[in-house]
């Protein structure tokens, strides 16, 4: 039997399919609001919208969604030594739950729309970080490839999700709970219908996670990692770090700081290219005009399809001569890749002359082609970083590891909704420009220091740790 047929069957704890069902809800309920959020939120109070400007929206997406990827932090350290992953994964799935309803019967309003908010921000420090962790504890420290390949079936889930829920949410606020007038054009949306149906989601997630985890998981993450480390070394503090982890987390902190940079980039598709896409690019294909959240789920679309072959790219180059890429290389690839995307879009931008008021479009090919050159830079760098962060983090800060992933997000989110507001009076082409020169730049930078992190992440002794 050939290498290539046994790898197609690898077998994988029943645990993986719990963790993929639940991210994969997760990331449908979140990606579905995420894909209209911006819009609700600029959408005058006559069409169910908050009628808020442009900086204000932008600045509370990039609030909402950088304190909801900081709370990881806090949960992934309360899971460590109190909760046990299971319990914390529970919690998060039904604090999501309640915090969409709550923006269903009061997000008419912002006060309303913010305690919302205030609880799906809570529910952050205790789902994502701690179900991504959870993946690496279904194997032991030998079964690195096994874990990597559990990772990119891990994020393909996440993925999936990501692709159904706008394109649902965007049926939902577009046409099934859209108000049409007689000449086709929207009068009101249905946005607090599409948070409904994300409360819904999320508390069929917890029922399943709560019904199948005794069955698929069992015992692992039921119990504290500090616990369990207490327990194999016989200490009342658990082992000491040693120097080569804490190379490893300097090298984790390094590689933090260029991951920020990257998402920073990234999240504009949340906010400004959103806004691009609904007031500059031409959408009608046919005769239908493309809801704008569905653009989101092209990435996702792109993501399931792209995923395995780039999986299959870094096995084949593993058994090269040459052996694969440094995960630092493939990071810096993945940041250059991502500021030559912007630099398609302000191609597009020019095309307009100058006009940004609505009066003239550009091509929706432009968007696409961005599209696909972004979700091959997210490729190349955020499943790769997520199975960095649980391979080089010690077992005792698990959870905390994958935290401080999320936590990049944090820092990502503020300066990305700072950035899309500066569109209103720069411009999209301008504030394009600075984000593909920043970002190429840091992705080069990345790359001329890849040997030196490298070194740093020791991978090749992880097995004899």
């Amino acid at each position: 039997m050939s290498s290539s047929t046994k790898a197609t069957k690898i077998k994988h704890p029943d645990g993986l399919k719990l963790l993929n069902i639940s991210i994969a809800l997760q990331s449908y309920a979140g990606y579905a609001v995420i894909s209209f959020m911006v819009l609700f939120l600029t959408a005058s109070a006559s069409k169910n919208g908050l009628g808020l400007g442009i900086k204000e929206a932008t600045g509370i997406m990039g609030l909402y969604s950088g304190l909801g990827y900081m709370t990881p932090l806090i949960g992934g350290w309360l899971s460590d030594r109190y909760l046990g992953l299971q319990k914390a994964i529970l919690l998060g799935a039904f604090l999501a739950a309640v915090g969409y309803l709550t923006i269903f019967l009061l997000g008419s309003t912002l006060t309303g729309l913010w305690i919302g908010l205030a609880v799906m921000i809570i529910s952050g420090g205790f789902f994502k970080g701690n179900v991504s962790a959870l993946v690496g504890e279904l194997y032991s420290k030998k079964e690195l490839s096994k874990k990597d390949a559990a990772y990119s079936i891990f994020y393909m889930a996440v993925n999936l999700g990501s692709l159904m829920g706008p394109i649902v949410a965007g049926l939902m606020t577009d046409s099934w709970f859209a108000k049409i007038n007689a000449d086709g054009t929207i009068a009101s949306y249905g946005y607090k219908q599409a948070f409904l149906m994300s409360s819904i989601v999320m508390f069929i997630t917890f029922f399943l996670f709560l019904y199948l985890a005794p069955k698929w998981l069992k015992d692992i993450g039921k119990k504290p990692a500090l616990q369990v480390e207490k327990e194999k070394k016989g200490t009342e503090k658990g082992p000491k770090l040693t120097k080569l982890e804490k190379n490893r987390m300097l090298a984790m902190a390094i590689v933090f700081g260029f991951v920020t940079l990257f998402f920073a980039a990234y999240f504009q598709t949340q906010t400004s290219v959103t806004l691009l896409a609904d007031t500059l690019v031409n959408r009608n294909v046919f005769g239908f005009t493309i809801p704008v959240p569905w653009l989101i789920s092209f990435n996702g679309i792109l993501c399931v399809i792209l995923a395995p072959l780039l999986g299959g790219l870094w096995v084949r180059l593993e058994r090269s001569k040459y052996g694969d890429l440094s995960i630092p290389m493939k990071m810096g690839l993945g940041m250059i890749l991502t500021g030559t995307s912007f630099v398609i879009l302000i191609i597009g931008i020019a095309g307009l002359g100058g006009v940004e008021d609505g009066s003239a479009k550009m091509g929706l090919g432009f968007l696409l082609i961005a599209y696909i050159i972004l979700t091959i830079g997210e490729l190349f760098l955020s499943p790769i970083g997520m199975a960095m962060f649980n391979k080089l983090a010690p077992a005792k800060y698990a959870s905390l590891a994958m935290g401080a992933w999320y936590l990049c997000f944090f820092f990502a989110s503020i300066i990305s909704g700072k950035v899309a507001g500066f569109t209103e009076n720069m411009g999209y082409g301008a504030v394009f420009k600075y984000i593909a020169i920043i970002v190429i730049v840091f992705g080069v930078i990345l790359l001329l220091i890849r040997n030196k992190l490298t070194k740093m992440m020791a991978l090749d002794q992880i097995e004899m740790d």
